[in-house]
């Protein structure tokens, strides 16, 4: 087994092909189905979860693929280890950048262009 993910949180994203959607956040995240049904969910939505519960993600169809809105945000210790971790494992993420306030994150996007955020901790 390799070492835990950098980073955790629970978010949901809107996808098209729910199947390759599935198959590649458990390759790049590592994740696995969790069997359970997905609260106020539609149907075929599926839970995916890392080994000790720290990454919760909800993959819908009934969802729309994000376009304007902010992205959802997982939380990581360290933005540039997160980012060397997501690099390792050929996901397509942009440079470590810092906010207004200070707080370090890196974008990264998937197979659907949906833009998720990993911001350090405060």
């Amino acid at each position: 087994m390799s070492a835990m993910t950098p980073f955790k949180g629970a978010i949901a994203i809107g996808v098209r092909d729910l199947d390759a959607a599935i198959a590649w956040y458990k390759e790049k995240f590592e994740l696995r189905e969790s069997g359970r049904e997905v609260q106020d969910g539609e149907p075929g939505d599926t839970e995916l979860i890392s080994r000790n519960e720290e990454i919760i993600i909800v993959l819908s169809t009934g969802i729309e693929p994000q376009r304007d809105e902010p992205p959802p945000i997982l939380d990581t210790a360290n933005a540039a280890k997160a980012r060397e971790w997501l690099l390792a494992r050929g996901v397509n993420v942009g440079p470590v950048q810092t906010d207004v306030q200070g707080t370090r994150y890196i974008e990264m996007r998937d197979p659907d262009n949906n833009m998720i955020e990993i911001c350090e901790e405060p």
